[in-house]
C-alpha cells in the first residue's frame, strides 16, 4: 500500500484535486472528517476544548460552535497550538485505524487528506508528499470571490498557515494549480500517474523489472475480461512485460519464455495447468487462477489490480504456504 500524504494551504484547490484523485481510485481518508468526528457531543476531545477555551465555544445543542472557537484561535499562535495539541493525538489515531483497514483490504492507494500536513506532523511518515499551491494573491481573490470575504479576512486567513515556500521543499511532487481546471486536472493526472507507478513497483518489490507475466484465457471473449485488464494495467505500472495467451497456445509460448507467473481465468485453468505439467521443464513458473471458490489452503490474495477488487487466486503447489500480499 501507498502512504500519501496530500496537502494544501487554503483556497489553492485541495478540493478538487481530492475528488479527482477518488474518482481515479484511491482511498481517501478526511482529515477534517476525522477532526470532525473527534469533536461529536459528548467526546473527550470536545469536553478539553471546552475547558481549555471556555464554555462559550459550545452551540446550544451540545456541539462545537466552529465559528466561536475559530475567533478565539485566530491569529494567536499559542491558543492554535493549544487546539491542536487537543484535536490531533484523537485524529491521528482514528486515521491510523484507517490505514491499517485499508492496508488488510489490499487498497493500493491511501490519500490522507490533511490540510496542517507540515504544522503537525512529520511528513517523512508518508511514502509520498503532495502539495497543491497557488500564488497568495490568486488565493485571496479566490476566498474574496468565492467566500465573499473581504482582503483583510482573506489575508489574516492565508496569514495564519505556513508559507507554500516552506513546504515545496518537502514536497515530492507539487501541483500548480494558478491556470485552468483542465490544467489543473492535467497536472493532477500526471502525478497520479506516477503515484500508480509508485505503488505498484512497490507490490512487486522483491522482483525484477522487466520480467514476464503471462495472462492466459480460454478465448478472445475470455480475454477481455476486465479483471485481466486491471491485472495487466497494475503490472505494466510495476515495470513488468505482460503477454497474452490462450490455453491453446500456452504450451507455445512456453517454449519460447519462461514467466515469472502465469495467471489463468477459470475457464482456462484446466488447459492451462495441462500445459504447464508438459512444459520443459515441467511447471517452469508459478501458476495461478482465478476461483470464485478457491481452496483456502492454497490461495495467496492478490492487492487490488487498478480499477477493479481484490480478487482471489489458488496457486498450483501452494497448500501450506504463507499468504502474500503481491500477486507475484
Amino acid at each position: 500500500m501507498l502512504n500519501v500524504g496530500l496537502t494544501g494551504n487554503i483556497a489553492s484547490g485541495k478540493s478538487t484535486v481530492v475528488e479527482l484523485f477518488k474518482r481515479w481510485g484511491a482511498t481517501m481518508i478526511d482529515a477534517d472528517v476525522l477532526a470532525r468526528e473527534a469533536q461529536a457531543p459528548g467526546s473527550a476531545v470536545l469536553a478539553a476544548i471546552a475547558g481549555r477555551f471556555g464554555a462559550d465555544v459550545l452551540a446550544r445543542g451540545g456541539g462545537l460552535d466552529r465559528a466561536a472557537l475559530r475567533g478565539k484561535v485566530m491569529g494567536d499562535d499559542a491558543a492554535l497550538a493549544a487546539l491542536n495539541a487537543i484535536v490531533h493525538p484523537a485524529v491521528q489515531q482514528r486515521r491510523l485505524e484507517l490505514q491499517r483497514a485499508a492496508q488488510e483490504r489490499g487498497d493500493a492507494i491511501v490519500i490522507n487528506d490533511i490540510p496542517l500536513l507540515f504544522e503537525v506532523l512529520d511528513p517523512a511518515q508518508f511514502d509520498a508528499v503532495v502539495l497543491i499551491d497557488a500564488p497568495a494573491p490568486l488565493r485571496r481573490t479566490r476566498l474574496r470571490t468565492l467566500r465573499g470575504l473581504s482582503n483583510e479576512e482573506a489575508d489574516r486567513m492565508i496569514a495564519a498557515q505556513m508559507p507554500a515556500e516552506r513546504k515545496r521543499p518537502q514536497s515530492h511532487h507539487v501541483i500548480d494549480n494558478s491556470g485552468t481546471l483542465a490544467e489543473l486536472q492535467q497536472r493532477a493526472q500526471d502525478v497520479f500517474a506516477e503515484l500508480r507507478r509508485q505503488a505498484a513497483r512497490a507490490g512487486v518489490r522483491n522482483e525484477e523489472p522487466g520480467q514476464t507475466l503471462v495472462l492466459c484465457a480460454i478465448d478472445a471473449k475470455d480475454a477481455a475480461a476486465p479483471v485481466l485488464k486491471a491485472i495487466a494495467r497494475r503490472y505494466t505500472d510495476a515495470g513488468m512485460r505482460i503477454e497474452q495467451t490462450t490455453a491453446k497456445t500456452l504450451g507455445k509460448t512456453l517454449k519460447s519464455i519462461t514467466p515469472l507467473s502465469i495467471v489463468a481465468t477459470a475457464a482456462a485453468a484446466e488447459g492451462a495447468r495441462a500445459a504447464w505439467d508438459r512444459a520443459v521443464p515441467p511447471r517452469p513458473c508459478r501458476l495461478y487462477h482465478l476461483s470464485p471458490d478457491p481452496d483456502p489452503i492454497a490461495v495467496r490474495l492478490d492487492l487490488r489490480p487498478w480499477g477493479h477488487d481484490r480478487v482471489s487466486l489458488s496457486e498450483e503447489d501452494g497448500a501450506g504456504l504463507a499468504p502474500r500480499a503481491d500477486l507475484v
